[in-house]
This record gives C-alpha cells, sequence and structure tokens, in this order.
C-alpha cells in the first residue's frame, strides 16, 4: 500500500494542506503523530500514532510494516522531527535524509557550520554555564515552534531565572542554544534550495518586531523598504546559498531569518526547513506564483526543479499582520472573515474563534492577514481600517483554587 507519511507534532505541520495536496495528485496520506485526536486526522486516510517522546524511529518502522504502509514520500515541516524523516528517508530510501539536512536539525550545529565557512561571526554556545556576552537570546537548539521559550537576557542573572523557570516547568533537560543579541532591523527570506544552491522568492522587512519577546508583531513589508534590510537580505542570501553548498542540501523549501544592522552588519538569526508561517504562503504565491505546499509535497517525492520558478510579480506593497492574544483564556472572535475581506487591498485573512491561550511562552495568534496597496503609507491605513474593524475579547480559563 503506497503512501505519503505526513509528520506532525503539537498538531502542527500543515497537514490539512498536505493532504490536500496528495489527493490532488492521487496519493494516500498517512498522518504521524502523536496525538490519537489530531485535529486533521480526518483529513488523511490513515493515521499512525507515534510517541515522538519516548519511542524510536525502528518502533514507528514496525508499526508501519505490520500495516502494511510502504511510504514513497515523507512530508515534514516540524524542525523537531527532522532526525525521524532522515531516518525514515534512510530506511525506505526516500529523498528528504542525509548529512546536511542533520545539521539543520540542530541550531547550534548551523551555527557552527556558519563559523567554519566563515559566514557567521555572531557568538554563541550550546552550554548556558559558558555564556559570558549579553544581552543574548535563549532558545531551544532543536525543540522549536512558534517562538516557544524563546527568550532575552541582558545579563548572567536573567539567563539563570530563565533556566530556573524551565526546571520548574519541567523543561530542565531541553537542549538550549545562547546568542548574541544583534541591535537591528529583523527581515526574513523564503526560498527554495535545489542541487545546492538556495532561490529566495520572498523578502519580509520587520520594522515592528517584538524585539523582547522575539515574536513577529505589526506590520511586515514585501519589498523591504530600508537600505540595511535590502543590502541585508542579499547579504545574508549569499551566504545561505555558501551554506547550502557546502551541504549539498537538495529539494527543500527555507524560511531563513535574519538581522540588520545600522553599522552594515548582517547576521543570521535561523535557518528553518520550511516555509514561513502564518499568512506567508499566500504572500509567496501572490508574489512568485508558486505554492509552497505543493512545492515542499513535489520536493518530498524528490521532483521539484527550477523549472516551478517563474518571474517574481511586480507590486508595489505587500504587507503581513498577525495579532495575538497577551492573555491566558479563550479568544471569542466576532469579526468573520468575509468582513475582513470585504475590506479595501485585503487579498486574505484567516480567523482562528475559539483559539485556547494555554501558554504566553510562544507565539498565540488568532488573527492574520495579507494586504497590499501602491504605497506603504496606503498599505499602513489599509492595516489601520482591518484592526478598527476587528471586535474580539478573551475570556479567562476558570479558576482551580
Amino acid at each position: 500500500m503506497k503512501s505519503v507519511l505526513i509528520l506532525s507534532k503539537w498538531n502542527a505541520g500543515g497537514v490539512a494542506l498536505a493532504a490536500e495536496q496528495l489527493r490532488a495528485r492521487g496519493l494516500r496520506s498517512v498522518l504521524v503523530s502523536e496525538r490519537p485526536d489530531h485535529r486533521s486526522r480526518d483529513r488523511c486516510d490513515d493515521h499512525v500514532v507515534v510517541d515522538w517522546d519516548s519511542e524510536d524511529p525502528p518502533t514507528l518502522f514496525d508499526r508501519l510494516d505490520r500495516r502494511g504502509i510502504v511510504p514513497l514520500a515523507v512530508v515534514n515541516l516540524v524542525e523537531a522531527l527532522l532526525p525521524w524523516q532522515d531516518a525514515t528517508a534512510g530506511r525506505y530510501g526516500l529523498p528528504g535524509g542525509g548529512a546536511g539536512r542533520r545539521v539543520l536539525a540542530s541550531k547550534t550545529l548551523v551555527r557552527d557550520r556558519m563559523r567554519a565557512l566563515g559566514l557567521s561571526s555572531i557568538r554563541f554556545c550550546g552550554d548556558p554555564a559558558e555564556a559570558d556576552f549579553f544581552p543574548a537570546i535563549v532558545k531551544p537548539a532543536r525543540e522549536s515552534a512558534a517562538s516557544r521559550l524563546v527568550c532575552r537576557v541582558d545579563s548572567a542573572a536573567e539567563l539563570a531565572a530563565y533556566l530556573r523557570r524551565l526546571a520548574e516547568r519541567g523543561l530542565g533537560d531541553t537542549e538550549l542554544i545562547v546568542e548574541e543579541y544583534l541591535p537591528g532591523v529583523e527581515f526574513s527570506v523564503d526560498g527554495p534550495v535545489v542541487d545546492g544552491r538556495f532561490h529566495p522568492v520572498l523578502a519580509v522587512e520587520k520594522p515592528e518586531h517584538d524585539d523582547v519577546r522575539h515574536h513577529d508583531a505589526g506590520l511586515r513589508l514585501h519589498p523591504p523598504q530600508q537600505d540595511q534590510v535590502r543590502a541585508g537580505v542579499r547579504v545574508l542570501s549569499e551566504a545561505v546559498d555558501a551554506f547550502c553548498a557546502d551541504l549539498a542540501l537538495d529539494q527543500l523549501w527555507l524560511h531563513v531569518e535574519g538581522r540588520a544592522g545600522a553599522d552594515g552588519r548582517t547576521e543570521l538569526v535561523e535557518i528553518n526547513p520550511r516555509f514561513g508561517g502564518g499568512m506567508y504562503p499566500t504572500a509567496i504565491r501572490h508574489v512568485s506564483g508558486i505554492d509552497p505546499m505543493e512545492a515542499v509535497v513535489s520536493m518530498s517525492l524528490g521532483e521539484f526543479t527550477l523549472e516551478h520558478l517563474g518571474p517574481l510579480r511586480d507590486e508595489a506593497v505587500i504587507g503581513g499582520v498577525d495579532v495575538e492574544a497577551d492573555a491566558l483564556g479563550r479568544v471569542e472572535v466576532v469579526t468573520t472573515e468575509e468582513d475582513l475581506c470585504a475590506l479595501p487591498g485585503v487579498i486574505k485573512a484567516e480567523v482562528v474563534n475559539g483559539y485556547q491561550v494555554s501558554d504566553l511562552e510562544q507565539e498565540n495568534y488568532f488573527l492574520r492577514f495579507v494586504i497590499t496597496a501602491d504605497s506603504v503609507s496606503r498599505l499602513r491605513a489599509r492595516a489601520a481600517a482591518v484592526l478598527s474593524t476587528l471586535d474580539y475579547r478573551i475570556t479567562a480559563p476558570p479558576r482551580t483554587d
């Protein structure tokens, strides 16, 4: 029974979209996740449950074999599951494995390789006890998602307090990386990697990025408007291209984050082996004509070629906004997607009515929208119109004491 596996953890991984793409190709989808009640399990043709934390790849392979499931590809958009993707690719002789991808599984290994290639001078360490540079960013080296547990620390005392918070939550064994904090403007670059070459298709400037919690905030812009960011995009794209060539990477999508300083210094923030989340796929489709999920499915089959890349569209400005809940509880949204899409310049909006906020240590977006205009000033006015239309409240969770 030939099937394509879709890996998911924390209900993440673009399962519904991936299953839709596979169905359009006449391929059978098998969800592999740790949750028997996964929210997208009914969108797939089959579901195999595995405990990512306590079980191992041979256990998964045994379950697949006993059910007669023969994978012909693996779709994975969750960084924490890269080792499982690599092991599965190796076991069944599929695209998606190899030494280069094993480097991408660890932010520390990426930093090591970038430094060895002379592509980065940022200070970092994999042992928090060795950190002697502040301010710094501390975050998980492997278990990353939705800016979970990412924190800026301005002193050794703040770093120690962060480590205590992790221990109190039972996360004291989390593999961490501590990195030099770089002042400047944050930006991102998305694009496919084919035959060791990185091909950027979307660059996004984040002038209102939340540099305290390190969450996306405010209006994000394509193309970048500031000279330092445009220069930073060129520098970082060239560095990532050299990194991909060194690791002989192929058939994957990268969402690369960087920072550009007023002094001309550009540095990598991190490399994510997936496309940007939220409304990034909409923006990518609008600018390049490429559906990134379709591209990822094609890559999982080893079929993506440069023929998929067409000329970029000459749009004046595209903007994206993610609205985040700032309190625990249930987000009740009165405004509908239809209400927002009826406003001038709105390309697409996504509303998650009933979103449950259970942890403020990660991003909690319940509304996202993408807009376009012929100038930044008009784009900002249109974003303000969308936000002024939004009607919602957060119902606090019931007290347990």
